[in-house]
């Protein structure tokens, strides 16, 4: 999840930190390599290995879908001081040691966070669209998201696009299949470049976001 850059910088000096005084191990596989870090006790061998495998499973499909220039070595820490779900940046992630042990099947976590590391944006965008985006990654690339009971909501009014995650990533699917594709690859493009502006939209589909949204509203479907 994608949060300030004063806390991304921090978190770099935390990793920093950890990878010093713990060690952990080092996976490496062809050209790319995981640092992968645990400093709690509710991670079972058998877990922090589906996370090792859903990183290379996945993320050199991510790269060579979306960003060639992505960083392939990634730092991935499961830490017990790390309150919340899970954050990415600078080719480092960090989750939560308390959420992960509540929620095992969810591995594809991992998948979501990495979508946020190979996009490596020059600026921080819409926080609702990055998110969705990312949502679209894991949509498309997770691994386990039926046995962790991850799914796309269906379209209701009471939605809005800007409720980001699982909600823009059907809508922005929605817009890939019926309406311009390539759309997801292009929005990705434009926020790493920081080109992206809301006009964006109708630079990309013909059409504004609140136009596209008012059609995805009657024509909903995506499958």
């Amino acid at each position: 999840m994608k949060q300030s850059l004063i806390m991304l910088s921090f978190l770099c000096g935390l990793f920093t930190i950890k990878a010093a005084a713990q060690g952990d191990q080092l996976i490496e596989r062809g050209e790319y390599s995981l640092a992968f870090m645990d400093n709690s006790s509710m991670i079972s061998e058998e877990l922090g290995q589906k996370l090792i495998n859903t990183f290379f499973e996945v993320y050199p499909k991510m790269v060579k879908a979306y960003n060639e220039k992505a960083p392939k070595r990634v730092i991935l820490s499961i830490d017990t001081g790390y309150k919340k779900v899970a954050i990415s940046g600078n080719g480092k992630i960090l989750i939560g040691a308390n959420w992960m042990s509540q929620h095992q099947e969810d591995t594809d976590i991992v998948t979501h966070e990495l979508m946020h590391i190979v996009q490596s944006f020059k600026a921080l965008g819409p926080e609702w669209l990055t998110e969705g985006l990312a949502d679209c990654g894991r949509f498309q690339y997770g691994l386990n998201n039926v046995a962790a009971d991850w799914g796309l909501p269906p379209a209701a009014p009471f939605q809005h696009y800007k409720m980001g995650y699982r909600v823009t990533a059907r809508f922005l699917l929605w817009i890939d299949k019926y309406q311009k594709p390539n759309t997801i690859a292009m929005l990705n493009a434009k926020l790493k470049d920081d080109t992206y502006s809301s006009a964006s939209w109708k630079e990309i589909t013909g059409k504004t976001v609140d136009e596209l949204w008012a059609m995805y509203l009657v024509n909903k479907d995506i499958d």
